[in-house]
């Protein structure tokens, strides 16, 4: 309990249960615009950042390469939910409608949640940054639901190539 509380009063907890997200806001605010580098990046280096490889790989990525890294992740995600709503839009059937917009906001409620959780404004919870965190079944599940969506994307310009209408990403 303390631990996914310890985001509201994070100088109440800086012990234990808040040091984490304590050091992960120290190493994305270290990153500044550009970044420190490889070379120079002190809290994931020297282990300031426990387990930083896992869910925390937002900081690391905040702070070896700063803003401009950290908004270039996170336009890489919106491309990947828009395209995700796109194909939600073009689906020809019910059914891979549903499945493309449950995997869209399967996408978006880890991006938004893993993101908030190393900026501080989200409890840590432990869910993994998709196609980022370091985790196999968080992979394999991220690349199925991927594929999912690409099926859902051939029929959809399969069945719009049959009737003589080509889809407009084809």
């Amino acid at each position: 309990v303390d631990r996914l509380t310890s985001f509201l009063h994070p100088s109440d907890v800086a012990g234990e249960e808040g040091y984490q997200q304590q050091q992960s806001k120290i190493a994305i605010g270290s990153g500044e615009k550009t970044g420190r580098g490889v070379e120079n990046a002190t809290q994931t280096g020297l282990n300031f950042l426990p387990e930083h490889h896992t869910d925390f790989i937002f900081s690391v990525v905040g702070e070896t390469y700063g803003f401009a890294g950290a908004a270039l992740v996170l336009s890489l995600y919106a491309l990947l939910i828009w395209r995700g709503l796109h194909i939600l839009t073009i689906a020809k059937n019910l059914y891979g409608a549903l499945i493309a917009g449950g995997i869209t906001m399967m996408l978006l409620f880890q991006v938004f949640v893993n993101v908030g959780m190393t900026v501080g404004i989200m409890p840590i919870t432990g869910v993994p940054a998709p196609l980022l965190s370091f985790g196999g079944s968080s992979m394999l599940v991220t690349f199925m639901a991927i594929g999912l969506l690409q099926s859902i994307h051939a029929q959809a310009r399969e069945i719009g190539a049959s009737k003589g209408r080509a889809s407009v990403f084809q």
